[in-house]
């Protein structure tokens, strides 16, 4: 079976379970498709939440989806010629959207599927032949990141850290002998298009995403642990009840004992959002008294220009999806997530027009997947085209 037929497989049987005519060995390939990752099941749940489904129905105007969704009630009027007499499946495809509840719901999720589509299965390679020499240019100049960093020691020293843990490991133990008396202050720095994991002298773990700083002490002092972050980081600290943890970013303080968080404070961007996955932390205006406890679930979103934080509760699987080998964006414009993509395949963009960068969508898309994929799917998933002239893009509306 080819990656298209199961897409389409896998969209038919959610389909069926919506209608409640899916039968046992169905449902078993469905929950097989499910269990195999969490984004498969975090797909399927906001597929058959009917309360979201019509919400993104409603405001998702600008995709083209009119003629689609007529081959979708073609298909789904199959789907009752199997499990209906042939009289009342004609009755109910004429009433197909007004007599039941049942259609409204399939309706919508109809939509959402197709919204969907192109990103509901995107761990499986994408073939679009109306751009496949568009997409064969993108795949030659725009690659995903890799695992690389810079680190910059306190005499200005610079060694270049790359996939090879065991390597990684004997620069740095190198670098380490030529130290003084005092703990050098150290800067490790992901460039566009570049990751890192690194683990502090306490235990404490770090990821770094595209285009992210960590400046930390080459050994804590007794009293604290220090670090400051820009850009993008997923820590997941070493309790110690002794000596609580910081991370100073983009004008607010951090505070924890042990527990794991992300926070995204790139510099081109207004606020600073802190998301709390386990434990607890507290938040505070580095130059103010005011402290903000956050719980887990939850983000803080501290704003830039006058220090205030408001908080909200976030779903931490999507936040966190970068260092799970997916990009997943809900509710969030082109604007935001070229933004986000760019800084992973390091290129350059550019909206032709304001509709473009506001369109919304909802989905994921592979980490690690090529670019000419990336195109596909956004061309796919409509309201939006995009031109590629080498490492430069121009996304402009349909």
């Amino acid at each position: 079976m080819t990656n298209s037929e199961k897409n389409d497989l896998i969209s038919l049987l959610i389909c069926k379970q919506i209608l409640g005519t899916i039968t046992e060995e169905e449902q078993n390939e469905l929950n097989a498709w499910r269990q195999a990752n969490k984004y498969n099941e975090a797909t399927f749940q906001n597929l058959i939440n009917y309360d979201r489904l019509t919400v993104e129905h409603h405001r998702r105007k600008i995709v083209d989806y009119q003629r689609p969704m007529e081959d979708m009630k073609r298909r789904l009027a199959a789907i009752l010629d199997e499990n209906e007499t042939a009289q009342e499946a004609d009755a109910q495809r004429k009433t197909f959207s007004t007599k039941r509840t049942m259609y409204a719901i399939v309706s919508v999720a109809a939509v959402a599927l197709l919204i969907f589509g192109a990103t509901l299965f995107t761990r499986n390679k994408i073939g679009d032949s109306s751009s496949s020499q568009q997409t064969v240019v993108a795949q030659n100049q725009i690659t995903p990141g890799t695992t690389q960093a810079m680190l910059t020691l306190s005499n200005g020293k610079t060694i270049t850290l790359g996939s090879d843990a065991q390597q990684n490991s004997k620069a740095i133990r190198k670098a380490e002998l030529h130290k003084g008396s005092e703990p050098q202050q150290l800067t490790l720095a992901t460039p566009r298009g570049g990751e890192f994991k690194v683990t502090l002298e306490d235990g404490t773990e770090v990821w770094l995403n595209a285009e992210s700083q960590l400046r930390y002490p080459e050994t804590f002092d007794a009293a604290e642990r220090r670090v400051e972050i820009s850009g993008e980081a997923y820590f997941k600290v070493a309790r110690d009840e002794q000596r609580p943890f910081y991370v100073v970013s983009g004008g607010q303080e951090v505070r924890v004992l042990g527990t794991e968080f992300n926070i995204h404070a790139y510099q081109d961007e207004a606020a600073v959002y802190t998301t709390l996955v386990s434990g607890s932390i507290s938040l505070r205006p580095l130059h103010g008294k005011s402290q903000l406890v956050l719980t887990p679930g939850n983000q803080a979103v501290f704003s830039k220009d006058d220090a205030a934080a408001r908080v909200h509760s976030v779903d931490t699987d999507v936040v966190t999806s970068w260092r799970s080998d997916a990009f997943v964006f809900e509710d969030q414009t082109a604007e935001q997530i070229m933004r986000t993509l760019s800084r992973w395949y390091d290129f350059q963009y550019e909206f032709a027009d304001q509709q473009a960068a506001q369109t919304i969508f909802m989905g994921s898309i592979p980490r690690y997947g090529s670019f000419a994929d990336v195109v596909s799917i956004f061309h796919k998933m409509g309201g939006i085209r995009i031109r590629q002239n080498g490492k430069k893009i121009v996304i402009s509306s349909r």
